[in-house]
C-alpha cells in the first residue's frame, strides 16, 4: 500500500466515536507521556481490532518546555528582524544582517542547543522504549534529537544565525545513532521503527534524508508541529545554491514544510535507498495535508497525525468542510451561512447520527433571524437559548445538555473528514490527488492559503 493515512490521536472521543458507529479510523497514536491505565485499556482495545498503533516517543513536553524557557529572549531577535525587514523591504540574510544580531542569535541557538542535549542525555532509552512496548505498538518512533524543532518553534533561522547544513546534519547523525540503537533492540524486530528526522529548510532536508538513506532506515519520520504552527511569512526560499524570490509574502509553513518533504525525498533518492514509510508527527491541517501527498515518493506509505482535529473542534468551535477539502469553518461561520440561506453538509456519520438525535430545522432557523432584525451571529448568539440554538443544535452551546455531545462530534467529525481527504488514493494517483485539491484552493479567490500553496506548488514541481 503506497496510500497516504491520517492517524488519530487515541482519545475517548475518537475510539468510542469511531466504535460506537462500527467504522474504524486508520490508525491510532498513543504518546510515551501519556501512559495511564484508562490509556493503555485503549491501546489494548486497538489492538484487539487489529488496527495500527503507533507508540510515540513523548518528547513534546521538552520540546515545550525549552520553547517557554527561551521564547522570550528569541523575541528580542524576531523584533530586530522584523524592524531589518521593513527597513529593507525584504527579509534580511547574507550581508544584509548586522554582524551584533548575527552574534546574538548565534549564541542563543548554541544555549538552545545545550540545553536540548541536557534534556536528551536525561533520557533512559531503555527505560522509554519499555514505557513504549507497554502499548504493544506496531510503529514505534523512535527517541529523537529535537533541538532543530525548537530552532524551528524560535525563529532562529539558518539565514539570521549563519549556521551552515553540516550545524543540523550533526543533529540528525545523533537522531540516527538513538534510532539504531532501537531498531536493533531483540524485541522491536517486528515493529516498524521510524527514525526521526529534522531539518529547517530544503538542504537541511536533503541531508537529513541522505544521511537517514545511508543508516539503513527504512521508515522516518519527522516532527511538523513548529512547522505548521508557524505563523511568519517570508518572500523567497533556497534550493541547493539558487535563491528563488518569491513576488509578495506569503505564510512560511507552506514554503517550508514543501522544502523540508521535497527535501527529504530527494535525500533519500541521493542515498540510493527506497523510503519505504515516512510518518508526519503534527501534520493536521487539511490545506498542508496535500503537500505531503505530493512531495513523497509514490512509493512511499504515509501516514500522518496531529492534535489539530481536536484543537480546532474544542477551542476554535472549527468543522472541517466535507464538501469543500476539510476548509475551516466556525460554528458561527456555519450558522451565518444557513440564516442566510445555505446550509451544512451532514456527510460525516457523527453529523448524521446527532442530526437524527437533536434536529436541524433550517426555516426555524432563518424565521428567527429574519424576526429579530437579521443581526450579526457571534458567539454570544450561539450560547443564550432561542429559537435559533434550538434549531440549530450542532452548532450551538445554549443548551448545557447537548453542548457535550455537539464538542464530541465536532472532534470525529473532523478526524472523519481527514481520513476522507487521505484515504483511497495510492501511488502515482495520490499524487494527482494531491495535486488537483491544491489547484482547487488556487482556483478560488486569494487567500494567505492559496498563496502559500502557490508557492508550495512552485517547489514541489521543481
Amino acid at each position: 500500500m503506497t496510500s497516504m493515512r491520517f492517524i488519530a490521536n487515541l482519545r475517548r472521543q475518537t475510539l468510542e466515536a469511531f466504535a460506537d458507529h462500527r467504522i474504524n479510523a486508520a490508525g491510532y497514536l498513543l504518546s510515551a507521556h501519556r501512559i495511564t491505565t484508562p490509556n493503555l485499556q485503549m491501546a489494548a482495545e486497538v489492538r484487539r481490532r487489529e488496527l495500527p498503533l503507533f507508540a510515540d516517543n513523548g518528547t513534546k513536553q521538552l520540546i515545550d518546555a525549552v520553547i517557554s524557557q527561551f521564547s522570550q529572549e528569541a523575541r528580542q531577535v524576531t523584533q530586530r528582524v522584523k524592524v531589518l525587514r521593513r527597513q529593507l523591504g525584504q527579509l534580511p540574510r547574507g550581508r544584509q544582517v548586522p554582524k551584533d544580531l548575527r552574534i546574538l542569535a548565534d549564541t542563543l541557538a548554541e544555549r538552545v542547543l545545550a540545553i536540548c542535549s541536557g534534556h536528551s542525555n536525561t533520557i533512559d532509552t531503555e527505560t522509554l522504549l519499555q514505557r513504549q512496548l507497554l502499548m504493544h505498538p506496531t510503529h514505534l518512533i523512535a527517541q529523537e534529537d529535537f533541538a532543530t524543532t525548537c530552532l524551528v518553534a524560535l525563529d532562529l533561522e539558518r539565514e539570521i544565525t549563519g549556521w551552515r547544513p553540516e550545524r543540523i546534519a550533526a543533529r540528525n547523525r545523533q537522531s540516527l545513532r538513538l534510532w539504531e540503537k532501537v531498531a536493533e533492540h531483540p524485541l522491536c524486530q517486528e515493529l516498524n521503527v521510524y527514525a526521526v528526522l529534522s531539518a529547517m529548510d530544503y538542504n537541511t532536508a536533503r541531508d537529513a534524508g541522505q544521511l537517514a538513506a545511508e543508516a539503513g532506515a527504512d521508515s522516518a519520520a519527522i516532527g511538523l508541529a513548529g512547522i505548521c504552527g508557524d505563523l511568519n511569512a517570508t518572500d523567497f526560499y533556497v534550493l541547493g545554491r539558487a535563491s528563488f524570490k518569491l513576488a509578495r509574502p506569503v505564510p512560511r509553513r507552506y514554503v517550508r514544510l514543501s522544502q523540508v518533504l521535497k527535501g527529504i525525498a530527494d535525500g533519500y533518492r541521493d542515498g540510493n535507498r527506497p523510503l519505504a514509510r515516512f510518518h508526519c508527527l503534527g501534520l493536521g491541517a487539511p490545506s498542508l495535508l496535500p503537500i505531503a501527498a505530493a512531495a513523497l515518493p509514490a512509493d512511499t506509505q504515509i501516514t500522518a497525525d496531529a492534535t489539530s482535529p481536536i484543537h480546532a473542534a474544542a477551542k476554535d468551535r472549527v468543522l472541517y468542510d466535507p464538501k469543500n477539502f476539510g476548509d475551516r469553518a466556525s460554528t458561527r461561520e456555519i450558522v451565518e451561512r444557513i440564516v442566510k440561506g445555505g446550509n451544512w453538509p451532514f456527510l460525516s456519520p457523527f453529523t448524521q447520527s446527532f442530526k437524527q438525535r437533536f434536529g436541524h430545522d433550517t426555516e426555524a432557523a432563518r424565521d428567527w433571524w429574519k424576526a429579530n432584525g437579521q443581526p450579526p451571529i457571534s458567539r454570544e448568539t450561539l450560547q443564550k437559548p432561542s429559537n435559533l440554538t434550538a434549531a440549530l443544535p450542532l452548532f450551538c452551546e445554549a443548551d448545557p445538555l447537548i453542548r457535550p455531545i455537539a464538542r464530541d462530534t465536532w472532534i470525529a467529525h473532523n478526524h472523519w473528514v481527514l481520513g476522507e481527504l487521505t484515504e483511497g488514493c495510492s501511488g502515482t494517483q495520490r499524487r494527482e490527488l494531491a495535486h488537483s485539491i491544491i489547484n482547487h484552493w488556487l482556483e478560488g479567490p486569494s487567500t494567505t492559503t492559496s498563496r502559500g500553496l502557490k508557492a508550495a506548488k512552485r517547489i514541489l514541481l521543481m
